[in-house]
């Protein structure tokens, strides 16, 4: 309706609430990979579940692996044999990689591997050629990590200078995201999302990973190109059924997301510098920006005014929450994976687990997912049992929930899923206050101060003139209102400067 206003009452009369732990729009979702730890007489062989055939093309002429290379570069990379990690890739990218640098890659016994970056961007990397199968059941468990925005408050000074009696001065100010390539060393995924800022972030994790061995292993098992990322990679004894076994893992992990974070927030806001100026410099680059030129002065004759410009500070909170969790089959090679909701425990199950062993892998799975302990060491069960009639299935619980609770502002933050780890960060932002002081200490002599005292009592007397003025126009106007045609005559002879002089007698 064009008459609504712009803010109005909630239903019921209600007061319209601002609320301040709305999550901030630059969410990312990952993966996390938990070997259980099975041992191998515990699998089907792969020769009786028809293991994908090889095609070697180590040793074999350069002409030839060349040939096959841009023939598959033209067809999309149909042939899973030989480029069995590379699916989905899009078809800019095809043309952009080199067959020449893909055969010899090839023929060094490197596999050519096509995933999604956290950003959204197809990654070329080449791996090494996995040498033994090792057949393995993983929990895959995704992950958001949200940011609310906290605290905002005063950080460092950036700039303080002083101005003497009567002094003026301009000033300009200068931020990091005044240049491109300054405002890109400076993004962070807390606050912004760009290229720049999450290959950092996901070079931060990947820095954090004790395996790197396991960890390389996350890019043989990405063989889509439009798979989430993986932040991590782990294990976990579950000999014997120990529920919640893989909590070590998850801790393991979630160490590892806030330590990422930290550094990677750390980095960014050292690159956000602010600059005040008493100089002002008129410069024009590529690209939009705005200058902004500021007069100052100190009306005081008698006192310097000093100004501090303090740069503002912005904290983050990011929590990281465990949101679904599914099952795969993986023994090192990008082919062999089989990756299923919980809902299809059972039939993964009956393809990669001998038949003795079954039923016992499908209770440890569950009782894994029984026992997730929360940021607060607290046991949370994720898993369900949904029946209907006579069948019955596993699924993650729905509609599960965590708050988490900020100990020093006392602000509650409720995500979905569970919450493993909450990480506090702090931003510089582009933001400055100024604070001015005036010296204490007088500069005048006792003529001067004389002269500033008379020049008060002369600027007090005109401001009584005028209060008095203002005082008789509304007497006037209160008079006229109210048709006291005779004060209001009286009012206007006493108050004219040039009123007639009285008749004389005759």
């Amino acid at each position: 309706m064009p008459n609504e206003p712009l803010v109005k009452m909630e239903p019921g009369g209600k007061a319209s609430i601002v609320a301040y732990d709305v999550p901030e729009s630059t969410a990312y979702s990952g993966r996390n990979f938990i070997e259980l730890g099975l041992p191998p007489s515990a699998f089907v062989a792969p020769a009786t579940r028809d293991t994908p055939a090889r095609t070697p093309v180590k040793g074999r002429p350069a002409a030839e692996v060349h040939d096959l290379v841009t023939r598959a570069l033209r067809d999309g990379l149909i042939d899973r044999d030989l480029f069995p990690n590379a699916r989905s890739v899009p078809a800019a990218l095809l043309e952009a990689l080199d067959p020449g640098e893909v055969a010899a890659q090839l023929q060094a016994g490197r596999r050519l591997n096509v995933y999604r970056s956290m950003y959204g961007t197809p990654v070329v990397k080449y791996l090494p050629e996995p040498r033994v199968r090792r057949p393995r059941l993983m929990l895959v468990e995704a992950y958001q990590l949200t940011s609310f925005p906290g605290r905002f408050g005063a950080g460092r000074i950036v700039k303080g200078f002083t101005l003497m009696p009567g002094e003026k001065t301009k000033i300009s100010i200068k931020t990091y995201s005044r240049r491109q390539t300054d405002e890109k060393s400076a993004s962070s995924v807390l606050d912004s999302f760009t290229e720049e800022s999450s290959s950092d972030f996901e070079n931060s994790l990947q820095t954090e990973q004790s395996d790197k061995a396991s960890y390389t292993e996350s890019f043989e098992y990405h063989a889509d190109a439009e798979a989430s990322a993986s932040w991590g990679w782990g294990d976990a004894a579950v000999a014997g059924g120990v529920k919640g076994g893989t909590n070590t893992a998850r801790e393991e992990f979630a160490k590892n997301v806030s330590s990422a974070l930290q550094k990677h927030a750390s980095k960014a806001s050292a690159k956000r510098e602010v600059q005040v100026n008493t100089s002002y410099e008129a410069h024009e680059e590529a690209g939009e920006e705005t200058s902004i030129e500021r007069e100052v002065a100190n009306i005081s004759l008698s006192r310097v005014l000093n100004l501090v410009f303090r740069q503002m500070n912005q904290e983050f909170v990011s929590l990281l929450h465990l949101v679904d969790v599914r099952v795969a089959y993986f023994d090192g090679f990008a082919e062999s994976v089989l990756e299923v909701p919980l809902s299809r425990l059972d039939s993964l199950l009956a393809k990669v687990v001998v038949a003795s062993e079954r039923a016992a892998v499908r209770a440890m799975v569950v009782q894994q997912l029984q026992a997730v302990l929360d940021h607060a060491d607290e046991p949370v069960s994720v898993v369900e049992e949904k029946v209907l009639g006579e069948d019955s299935w596993f699924r993650f619980k729905r509609g599960l929930v965590s708050r988490w609770t900020d100990p020093v502002s006392g602000v509650q933050y409720q995500v979905p899923g569970v919450v493993l780890a909450a990480t506090p960060s702090v931003l510089r932002t582009d933001a400055v206050i100024a604070e001015a002081m005036l010296g204490e200490g007088e500069a005048l002599d006792g003529y001067a101060k004389r002269l500033q005292e008379l020049e008060i009592r002369r600027r007090s007397v005109e401001v009584d003139q005028q209060t008095a003025a203002a005082r008789r126009a509304e007497l006037m106007n209160q008079f006229a209102e109210a048709g006291r045609v005779r004060e209001l005559e009286l009012l206007t002879t006493a108050s004219c400067p040039c009123r007639p002089t009285p008749p004389a007698e005759g």
